[in-house]
């Protein structure tokens, strides 16, 4: 794979794989038809995910064997979704897909599909009056054709049905319950039938479907009787991962009258912005210069003569705003007819959906319907709708598609607006604005936050300078976002990241260096279990039974004289190479050919090696160096700028656990919603005092932090109290997710997961130190209380330099009481009370009562 995979899409990488291998052999044993069901939310990577699963297969795993015979037939509801997906696949594989053996099924004439190839097809390309068909409907022949699609997928099972995989793209779009046509082909193709052409299709063995919304598809494989194997991504890691955006701006105006245009200039300003903010990211972490890009979403319906009037207007407001914004910076993607479209003296270039993410040059592009079907483009970062109030689902739907990261990772340089989507909705008031927030809380698919009517908050200058100094080094804890298939592969990258940075010269041929001494070390001290082993490896073990009337009566066992064939050896040493780590095998074979030893000799040599366990030994070598390199160059590392001590920080770490130690990173702004949605319209949120964020002079209620306390019913006197303390000099919201935020580590059953507390607060202890309280308060009866807190009384109990009091705060029989979870030992009794019931004990025992 050319594109680094996240830890959670590895993990869903092994699990289609082993599924699918579990789906083969099952077909193979007693005919099981299996579907296995990708699910992942908008953002986490489907596409790289299925891309992965593919090299799997052709290509082998360091635990399976290729299958270099497998045909693949992807399928679709869009000629331009193949389009994109391909493109996709190309780019991901980064070569190792052939490009040459991905196809459109159109484009071939024979009996079967070809082994190891994919080929795409698109379900509008199989209706009735298809050129696809090698006889039409009314049973007449077409002379352009031999083999009719239906025909070569229905031979390719029969012939080959254990090779043969079926991928349906957003599987849920064609696995509904209504008897359609759309419905029949993908079905067909899936579960066998009748065709529509009256043919019989016989049912695909193995079926892989990828979807964000796997409910009807699930349904739809159970009703046909398939064994269901679900590989599901949750929403919550795609989150954490950095591959969507951190949130969604809705701006809208809230007045009565009219304010597109000056919505508009609004939308452009903050294009600009982004696009400022983009380059300074660009020159100070040398990543890909992102284009942002602007969408406007114009009117339907009107006439022509007012259309191209209203268009005039738009150009004119968006080129005055910023002159960049003019020419081929422009584009349009409306539906028929395509091709330029003159507006006045101008003419706006047309710019397909499916193309737009990949025209750098396009920075503003106009439409009417919503881009969704085969669109894709995570640089779209600000939105304008002028469509009416009535098209929520749609503006909803259009928003999910812009929350993809540029750089498929988070921007770490501290300016949040590299990590926000902004959406202007001039003509929508509070109302029509709750119902599109509520549409986009009700798709599942759709895992960011939404901030109504935001605000950007700044340092205050009335609280101590200090505590940013001091929140911007408090102990935190992040998910390894890094995942590396073996300690030597993460070996490699550190070397590569030390050298780009200039703390190791020619890291990666010292590391290579590295894992070949040891390995000739090894080799050395196991030299005679080795020899026995190339010894096995190159004769032949041959047994002998001799039968008489069906008893036996001899049997043998013992070497022959033959030498195992250059073939078979060659099968061995591919093998050393799958179950070495990285490309330790090809470099000791280099090392013992360079000493003089023959190919033969030192192929057979590692394949020895390799089965007698020498992995183990490469990995805890790697991991020496790994260690020493570490404490070697930590130092230096720490005074670094934050984006290298993130890329190289995570790439030391040999903890089993996923959580990397970090600290909190201060931001220069607070982003803060002040209008939320209850029920169905937008209230304003309530601003309280000492914040270390405020709102700047000149808008409402500056000098203040809008502070959403509705989560639960005794957060706001929790503020109370803690606000009208005499020694407080300053507060935090901590943010529930991000780099930001105060992260605690916890193990819920079998996963890892972080943990937020609410409030920090620091006061003056009265000798001209500043102290920090953690407060939390929260209900105690949901499942993982006992692990959140007893996890949060450890890191309390860990850093007493820094933590005065940390606070649970519960409701207890109708009063607050609170429990410190920084007294030694109260971890364990929290961790050991698992209900609630448990927890209220300790509360009545040790807690007291609060305020």
């Amino acid at each position: 794979m050319k594109f680094k995979l996240e830890s959670y899409q590895t993990t869903a990488v092994e699990s289609a794989l082993t599924n699918l291998a579990k789906a083969r052999a099952g077909y193979l044993e007693d005919g099981e038809r299996t579907a296995v069901g990708l699910t992942a939310p908008t953002g986490a990577g489907k596409t790289v995910v299925a891309t992965a699963v593919l090299e799997g297969i052709y290509k082998g795993t360091p635990t399976r064997k290729p299958n270099p015979n497998m045909t693949v037939l992807w399928i679709t509801d869009d000629r331009a979704l193949n389009a994109q997906t391909i493109n996709k696949i190309t780019q991901a594989s980064g070569g190792a897909i052939d490009i040459n053996r991905i196809r459109y099924i159109g484009e071939i004439d024979q009996r079967t599909l070809e082994p190891g190839v994919i080929y795409f097809v698109h379900i509008q390309a199989m209706q009735k009056n298809s050129t696809l068909h090698a006889v039409r409907p009314d049973g007449s022949h077409n002379d352009k054709r031999t083999h009719g699609a239906w025909d070569m997928i229905a031979n390719t099972v029969r012939e080959r049905g254990e090779d043969f995989l079926v991928v349906w793209d957003e599987a849920h779009r064609g696995s509904g319950t209504k008897n359609t046509d759309r419905k029949s082909i993908a079905g067909t193709i899936v579960g066998g039938g009748t065709t529509n052409l009256g043919t019989m299709q016989p049912p695909a063995p193995v079926v892989l479907g990828i979807s964000a919304t796997p409910d009807r598809f699930k349904a739809a494989m159970q009703a046909a009787d398939r064994t269901m194997r679900p590989v599901e991504v949750k929403a919550g890691d795609v989150r954490e991962s950095g591959l969507l955006k951190d949130r969604i701006l809705l701006r809208s105006i809230g007045e009565s009258q009219s304010a597109d245009n000056t919505m508009l200039a609004l939308a452009v300003e903050d294009l600009k912005s982004a696009d400022e903010a983009w380059r300074a990211h660009h020159e100070t972490t040398g990543d890909r210069l992102v284009e942002p890009l602007l969408v406007i979403q114009v009117e339907q319906g009107m006439a022509p003569a007012k259309e191209e009037a209203r268009l005039a207007e738009i150009l004119s407001v968006i080129e005055s705003t910023w002159p960049a914004l003019s020419g081929y910076a422009v584009a349009h993607a409306f539906g028929d007819p395509h091709g330029p479209k003159k507006v006045g003296d101008r003419t706006i270039r047309y710019l397909p959906p499916e193309a737009i993410s990949g025209d750098d040059q396009a920075r503003a592009v106009l439409f009417k319907s919503a881009l969704t079907t085969g669109w894709d483009c995570p640089r779209a970062e600000v939105m304008i709708s002028f469509q009416n109030k009535d098209s929520f689902t749609e503006i909803a739907q259009l928003i999910g598609r812009l929350v993809r990261t540029p750089l498929a990772k988070r921007a770490e340089t501290g300016d949040d607006r590299l990590n926000e989507v902004a959406a202007y909705l001039p003509g929508f008031r509070p109302e029509h604005v709750a119902r599109v927030v509520n549409a986009l809380t009700e798709d599942e698919t759709v895992e960011v936050n939404i901030v109504v009517a935001p605000v950007v908050c700044e340092k205050s200058s009335e609280v101590p300078a200090d505590l940013f100094e001091l929140l911007d080094t408090v102990p935190s804890y992040t998910r390894q976002k890094n995942s590396f298939s073996s300690r030597t592969a993460q070996l490699m990258r550190l070397a590569a990241a030390l050298t780009e940075h200039g703390l190791v010269e020619h890291g990666s041929a010292k590391a290579k260096q590295w894992i070949v001494d040891q390995m000739r070390a090894a080799d050395g001290q196991r030299s005679n279990e080795i020899d026995t082993k190339v010894g096995d490896i190159m004769s032949l073990t041959i047994s002998t039974t001799m039968v008489a009337y069906g008893e036996t009566i001899m049997q043998s066992v013992g070497k022959s004289d033959t030498t195992t064939n250059e073939r078979d050896l060659e099968g061995y040493f591919q093998k050393a190479k799958r179950l070495l780590p990285d490309g330790s095998a090809n470099w000791y074979f280099k090392e013992l050919c360079d000493a003089g030893e023959e190919e033969v000799d030192a192929s057979a040599r590692l394949a020895a090696m390799a089965e007698l366990g020498f992995k183990t030994v490469i990995e805890e070598q790697a991991a020496v160096l790994i260690g020493k390199w570490r404490e070697d160059h930590r130092a230096k590392v720490s005074m670094r700028p934050r984006h290298v001590r993130d890329q190289i920080e995570p790439m030391w770490h040999l903890s089993e656990s996923p959580m990397l130690p970090t600290t909190v990173e201060i931001r220069d702004v607070y982003p803060a919603a002040t209008e939320k949605i209850r029920d169905k319209t937008t209230e304003p949120i309530p601003t309280r005092s000492s914040h270390l964020y405020v709102i700047p002079t000149g808008k409402p209620n500056a000098g203040e932090f809008p502070v959403d306390t509705s989560r639960s019913s005794w957060e706001a006197q929790v503020l109370d109290v803690e606000l009208a303390a005499e020694t407080l000099v300053g507060w935090y919201r901590n943010p529930s997710s991000g780099r930001h935020a105060l992260a605690v580590p916890y193990m819920f059953g079998d996963k890892h997961q972080l943990m937020h507390p609410d409030f920090l607060f620091w006061h003056d202890d009265g000798d001209g130190e500043y102290v920090m309280d953690i407060v939390d308060p929260h209900r105690f009866d949901l499942a993982d209380t006992s692990a959140k807190w007893s996890a949060l009384s450890r890191y309390a109990q860990d850093h007493p330099d820094r933590i005065r009091r940390c606070l649970a705060i519960a409701k207890v029989s109708d009063s607050l009481r609170a429990l410190d979870l920084a007294t030694p030992g109260i971890d364990q009794e929290i961790a050991e009370a698992t209900n609630q019931n448990l927890i209220e004990a300790i509360f009545l025992a040790q807690g007291m009562a609060y305020p």
